[in-house]
C-alpha cells in the first residue's frame, strides 16, 4: 500500500537519512523522499509508520494512502 505522509521537523539532509534508515529497517519502500514530505510503499499499517517517524523526534502531520 502506498502512504504519503507530512512530517514536521525535517530540515536536513541528515533527517533524511534517518527516516530512510528507519524506513529500511521496516522493510518499508520510499518512492520520493523530501524535506516533510515521504511517500512510501509498505505492507504494514500507518500506526506503524508514524511510531517509526516520531521515535526519530519528528512530528507526523498526516497520513494519507494514495
Amino acid at each position: 500500500m502506498k502512504y504519503i505522509v507530512k512530517t514536521e521537523g525535517m530540515g536536513c539532509a541528515h533527517c533524511i537519512k534517518r527516516v530512510t534508515d528507519s524506513m529500511n529497517a521496516l522493510c518499508a519502500k520510499i518512492d520520493s523522499i523530501e524535506l516533510n514530505d515521504i511517500s512510501v510503499e509498505f505492507s504494514g499499517d500507518a500506526a506503524e509508520l508514524r511510531e517509526a517517524i516520531e521515535d526519530l523526534g519528528f512530528d507526523v502531520i498526516s497520513i494519507v494512502q494514495a
